[in-house]
């Protein structure tokens, strides 16, 4: 018996399925799918301790596909083992589950297909984490899964494939510094150099000897491979378990080839092109003349391979659901606000952030902490000290943060990221592909809107809630709202609302204030995802805002009464709005409403527009939003001034 004429006949069998399955779709990666042919065959039927008729153990050793094009290869050798898939939407459901077949590989790309074009988890295969393809991103998963396991103190092995053009990314670099930073010697970055990228071939920058010594300058022992040489495979791979009981991670520079075994997909040109029908017996022809060549064309596999089995998973976590945490006044001592609350001063919604955190930590152990070091402004801090081993510094490096979130939640757990909401906006990709995914992340924005003032718009989040407000109209595979959107106008409905965002299944986002706000709520009021509080009742016009400019909205009701003039003031704290309700009250108590906002265009204006049009409800809208670029103010009423959202100007407005 052979291992290395069975991980060569592995490649060649699976090799051949990659390409048949993207003819059959009509596109596809064949080429790409080749260069890993090797590297898949060993991961998956040699090195990786799983089970393929249990991929859901969280013991077991994850892959993931940053490089997700080269999908096929994985489905290929996953339906030749009899991986199981679930019906599309039930990924989580074992009792739907069944083993992959070569038929459903040829469905690949299929609309009824959960053999989905890149690694989508919520189609229905439970061996993928999290949705990859969108280049850069995959490793900060896998960092994210491999953190999780060391928290949980499991013995499990993240092995992530990365292609050599993707590592001009320069979320690659942020994954790479968390792992060294984070010491997550289980985390194996394996880069696929084959040296041709789409149009053209890689950069001298993206060479394996140039990646080598890039990946060695980062503190990672390296080892440049061949990638078709399944003993060279071995030995980079045996050496694992030494590097584990060190500080300094693994990294392995594969060299291998676009096209491998099959002349004809090889050189430019061949980039997620499928072969043709007429062309499939000649690239297939090549292919077995590689496997006589290789002394493997009628190899007989006879034990030579064998999937190791998963270490014993760890004891059930107790896991309370609904998760409840202590009273707000309660979590206000932990953290040291008790005096400003018992004082009746006005209390800043980020600190609420802080304190909900630490009580949420308190309340259940997969609550996970990640910031992006600003967490004594988020006020992430408290809970970073409080919890320690449950808090991943991420430093300045927000797209790796919310991809790690993802590989974490992967894990189990419920991860809470922090940091400015204006940063946030650099990690939109990472966002949209993590609610792809599925993945149970919850993110806060602090100092959002205009009301930073001092610092100016470099500082300011204004598009975020167009950006999350059009999520919260799309359902994802578990029907629920793709994002639950949450902006708190004081602190109570802050610690609220967070607790809330514990409690859902999926993406959420948050905004906090930076400015100290009067506390409008008593700790026994509840909260909703598209709650709104009506917090004055009138006749003559209906205000509804969110966050800091419902102050500024109570600020116009209380003025206008001195006149006898009654407003309605809404709270809508929450999207996607229940806004049939809302325009319910609106029409009981006049014709018009005003929207008042401090960020751009596409938030409640839109929302409640919306509304009004579907309904063809016989209402007015008037809307108050940022129209021009900000500047810095010294303090936040002058900037709500400069921008014309002042109480005067919705007075005037009125």
């Amino acid at each position: 018996m052979s291992l290395e004429l069975a991980i060569n006949r592995k490649a060649i069998d699976i090799g051949k399925l990659s390409v048949e399955m993207t003819t059959s779709a009509g596109s596809g990666h064949p080429s790409t799918a080749l260069s890993l042919a090797h590297l898949v065959a060993y991961l998956m039927y040699h090195q990786m301790r799983w089970d393929p008729k249990d991929p859901w153990n969280p013991a077991s050793d994850r892959l993931v596909l940053s490089e997700g094009h080269a999908v096929p290869i994985i489905y290929a050798a996953y339906a030749d083992l009899g991986g199981v898939i679930t019906p599309i939407g039930k990924v989580h459901d074992r009792s739907a589950a069944r083993p992959m077949t070569r038929d459903d590989a040829m469905q690949l790309r299929a609309i009824g297909s959960p053999i989905d074009g890149h690694p989508h988890p919520q189609c229905g295969v439970p061996f993928f984490d999290a949705a990859t393809g969108s280049l850069g991103q995959g490793l900060s998963v896998a960092a994210g899964l491999a953190a999780a396991a060391k928290i949980d103190k499991l013995d499990r092995n993240i092995y992530c494939i990365i292609g050599d053009g993707e590592s001009r990314e320069g979320q690659i670099w942020e994954a790479l510094d968390f792992i060294v930073d984070h010491q997550l010697t289980n985390c194996i970055p394996i880069f696929n150099a084959n040296e041709l990228a789409q149009s053209d071939w890689v950069s001298a920058q993206q060479s394996a000897d140039v990646l080598a010594k890039k990946l060695e300058a980062f503190n990672f022992i390296v080892r440049v491979i061949d990638g078709h040489d399944p003993k060279s495979i071995k030995n980079a791979f045996d050496e694992l378990t030494v590097v584990k009981n060190g500080a300094r991670p693994l990294a392995i520079v594969a060299k291998t080839t676009k096209g491998w075994g099959a002349n004809a997909e090889q050189g430019t040109g061949k980039h997620g092109t499928p072969v043709k029908k007429d062309k499939l017996p000649e690239v297939l022809g090549e292919l077995d003349k590689t496997a006589k060549d290789l002394g493997v064309a009628d190899y007989k596999l006879n034990g030579e391979l064998k999937i190791p089995a998963p270490q014993s998973r760890n004891p059930t976590p107790d896991i309370r659901n609904p998760i409840k945490i202590a009273p707000f006044a309660e979590a206000c001592a932990m953290v040291g606000l008790d005096k400003d609350l018992s004082a009746g001063k006005p209390i800043a919604p980020r600190k609420a952030y802080g304190a909900a955190l630490v009580a949420l930590g308190a309340a259940d152990k997969r609550i996970i902490g990640l910031d992006c070091d600003v967490k004594n402004s988020t006020h992430a801090e408290w809970f970073a000290k409080k919890f320690p081993d449950q808090y991943l510094e991420c430093r300045i490096a927000e797209q790796n943060m919310i991809s790690a979130a993802a590989g974490v939640a992967a894990a189990g757990k419920i991860p809470f990221c922090s940091t400015f909401a204006k940063f946030v906006e650099r990690a939109y990709d990472q966002v949209e592909m993590a609610i792809i995914s599925g993945a149970n992340i919850k993110i806060t924005g602090s100092h959002a809107g205009v009301t930073l003032a001092a610092d100016g718009p470099s500082q300011m989040s204004l598009p975020d809630v167009a950006f999350f407000r059009s999520f919260c109209h799309v359902k994802n595979f578990n029907g629920r709202p793709a994002v639950s959107y949450f902006f708190p106008a004081d602190a109570i409905s802050c610690y609220k609302c967070t607790e809330l965002m514990a409690n859902l299944d999926g993406a959420c986002y948050q905004r906090t204030l930076r400015a100290e706000t009067k506390i409008l709520y008593k700790p026994t009021d509840t909260f909703e995802v598209g709650g709104f509080k009506v917090l004055r009742e009138g006749k003559d016009v209906t205000l509804v805002a969110a966050g800091y400019m419902v102050h500024e909205c109570l600020d116009v009701a209380d003025q206008l009464a001195e006149s006898g003039k009654k407003v309605t003031v809404i709270d809508a704290y929450s999207l996607p709005l229940k806004s049939d309700e809302l325009l319910q009250i609106a029409q009981k108590t006049g014709v018009t409403i005003v929207t008042v906002e401090d960020n751009y265009a596409g938030g409640l204006d839109a929302e409640i527009g919306t509304a009004i049009a579907n309904k063809g409800a016989a209402l007015k809208l008037k809307s108050l939003f940022v129209h021009q670029v900000p500047k810095s103010g010294r303090e936040p009423v002058e900037v709500i001034d400069y921008l014309g959202l002042a109480a005067k100007q919705i007075l005037q407005l009125i």
